[in-house]
């Protein structure tokens, strides 16, 4: 039988300490929470830049977990909002049941709430492992933090003398009982709910408003940009006014325009060789690398982006040193059959639109295109025939690309190469046989940067 406490008895000795030291994880839970809102923040803002803490290797990275938008997102607000939510009205809950130690009040609610926490923990430990391939250290402290308050939560029952299911009747007894706690419990947790909410609209609007402040002195030619690029095919050096590159941020064509007529200057584009190679792969760089750079990549992966970003400062940087080879590893079940389900949902075609457009010369500028807009194909889901617009591709020829089986036959021949080279995840370096997930090690390009006499 359930055991009922009399209003005027005695506080069970020890609920105190247990109660405090609830409320003590609460608040380093929130601190925890805040940094990973920052590393979001910082990652949406700059991700080729930002490396916090916690980003020690491919498998243990904040960062990486913080870019998949598709885990780290909930109704347009990230988990950590969420989480300092959560554990705002944990706290405020806990500091009423100290309050209300004598009646027992709360300890019910309490453990409901550790279950939830648990449960997200759980969904959180599986994501990582499972579907991102990344550890969190901060997100795996607060794994441990949200057991703990499930503990101490069965704790504070277990020194009441009550059952589980007593404590959880007894606490909406009193809520039946006492209508104003009730509806200031419901007023609270749903006031922290729309704040969370608002901040997390707010944070995004923030990010996007400081992304476009950073590109506004880009498109306006004030900054000179490292990883500015002209691709001129090696068939064709002649430089006629359509092998110039229009549409990507890489690429504009003012400056290459500005470039050809006057003269290369200090913002001019750097002009970068593109041909395919025997096998068939697609590069860019060096017609006779010292480094040769093969790059495992997909056009949903928020890490690639980031990856890509990079190796175009590389190519820019070492022009006639290094060349790079696009490899298609997209993670999609409608091409991948490694894969069960459609981890990344428009991998496959995005990497076909590639391919396409690439028989049209242009696979580069649409790598280009596919990356750096990548956030918002995602969220506004535009048609393939609409990404190749946005190129002035001919449609005719794309379309009649993207709805032939043998276009599909270069991404195969990635994938099976993948598969050869047991690939684990994106992006995937392999230089010279061995193979680097994430970035590119200094050591792996020391050639490109022989020490002086």
């Amino acid at each position: 039988m359930t055991r009922t406490e009399a209003p005027g008895e005695a506080v069970p000795k020890g609920l105190g300490v247990v109660l405090v030291s609830s409320i003590l994880l609460c608040a380093i839970g929130l601190l925890s929470a805040w940094h990973l809102v920052e590393v979001y923040r910082q990652t949406h803002l700059d991700p080729e830049e930002y490396r916090s803490f916690c980003n020690l290797s491919e498998s243990m990275n904040c960062d990486k977990v913080a870019l998949h938008d598709e885990f780290s997102v909930v109704l347009g607000t990230p988990v950590a909002v969420w989480a300092m939510a959560g554990y705002a009205f944990v706290a405020l809950l806990t500091a009423l049941a100290l309050v209300r130690a004598r009646s027992r009040f709360g300890q019910g609610f309490l453990f409901l709430n550790g279950v939830l926490f648990v449960g997200v923990s759980l969904w959180l430990v599986y994501v990582m492992h499972f579907e991102i391939g990344a550890w969190c250290i901060v997100c795996l402290a607060i794994d441990v933090i949200n057991l703990s308050l499930f503990g101490l939560s069965l704790a504070a029952i277990r020194v009441s003398r009550v059952s589980v299911a007593g404590a959880i009747r007894a606490d909406v007894r009193s809520l039946l009982a006492r209508p104003l706690l009730a509806a200031g419990l419901a007023v609270l947790g749903a006031g922290l709910l729309a704040g969370a909410w608002f901040g997390g609209q707010r944070l995004q609007d923030s990010i996007a408003q400081a992304r476009a402040a950073r590109q506004g002195p880009r498109k306006a030619g004030e900054d000179p940009r490292p990883a500015q690029m002209l691709y001129v095919s090696r068939e064709d050096e002649r430089l006629e006014a359509d092998a110039w590159s229009r549409r990507t941020q890489d690429t504009p064509r003012d400056q290459a325009c500005l470039d050809k007529g006057a003269g290369a200057g200090p913002d001019a584009p750097v002009r970068i060789a593109f041909g395919t190679s025997a096998e068939g792969y697609p590069w860019k760089g060096a017609e006779q690398p010292s480094v040769e750079i093969h790059e495992f990549t997909d056009f949903q992966c928020p890490y690639c982006r980031s990856a890509h970003l990079l190796v175009n400062r590389l190519v820019s940087r070492y022009p006639g040193q290094l060349r790079v080879y696009h490899r298609h590893l997209p993670l999609d079940n409608r091409c991948n059959r490694k894969l069960d389900r459609p981890f990344h949902p428009r991998a496959c075609e995005l990497s076909l639109i590639a391919v396409c457009a690439g028989q049209q010369g242009r696979f580069w500028e649409m790598t280009d295109y596919l990356f750096h807009n990548s956030q918002a194909i995602r969220a506004q889901g535009p048609s393939a025939e609409d990404i190749a617009r946005a190129l002035a591709l001919d449609l005719g020829k794309f379309n009649c690309c993207m709805g032939d089986p043998q276009s599909m036959r270069p991404v195969e021949a990635d994938l099976a190469a993948a598969a050869s080279l047991n690939l684990r995840g994106t992006p995937a370096f392999v230089i010279q046989g061995q193979v680097y997930y994430g970035k590119i090690p200094d050591e792996a390009l020391r050639v490109l940067d022989p020490p002086s006499p």
